[in-house]
């Protein structure tokens, strides 16, 4: 009795649309890229529950590699890196959730993915970089395009996805 009560309601349900093996390799790609970051920017994030003494210390290794930054206020520089790490970490949270949306065929979770992907490119805009800004900026637009032929590529999954179900 009990199975028959379930394959008759199981067979009312229609079936879900085949998510495309490529879109299959984008959400892969993208639970592991996301899945990095958040472990990188979870750790950075800490940098704003170091203690002033602890800042000096690891401050003064920073200065035998980079002597250039002997101008910027340790502390602040500091935290500022860890609030950096802590906004990348809630961008990349998101992100994780438009890829994990794009995996169950919703399509909202492209937007919240590309939203999210194009902020984290602007955030360390108002971070003054000493005498390698071109670099900088070089890496940004690199990360901009690489985030964008995602975005692309997810896109024209989806709207695949859109024209079979319909």
């Amino acid at each position: 009795m009990e199975n028959n009560f379930n394959d008759q309601f199981q067979n009312d349900l229609a079936p879900l649309p085949e998510r495309p093996q490529f879109l299959k390799v984008l959400c892969i790609l993208s639970f592991i890229t996301c899945g990095l970051l958040i472990i990188i920017y979870a750790i950075g994030s800490l940098c704003l529950g170091m203690g002033e003494e602890t800042i000096t210390g690891v401050w003064d290794k920073i200065l035998e590699t980079q002597p250039q930054l002997e101008n910027l206020d340790p502390v602040s520089t500091i935290h500022e890196i860890g609030k950096l790490c802590l906004y990348n970490l809630l961008l990349n949270i998101a992100s994780l959730v438009g890829v994990i949306m794009m995996w169950r065929l919703n399509k909202i979770g492209l937007f919240i993915y590309a939203a999210a992907e194009i902020a984290t490119n602007f955030l360390g805009l108002d971070i003054g970089v000493a005498e390698g800004g071109g670099k900088a900026y070089t890496s940004m637009i690199i990360w901009i395009l690489i985030d964008l032929a995602f975005v692309a590529m997810y896109a024209i999954n989806l709207r695949k996805v859109q024209q079979a179900s319909v």
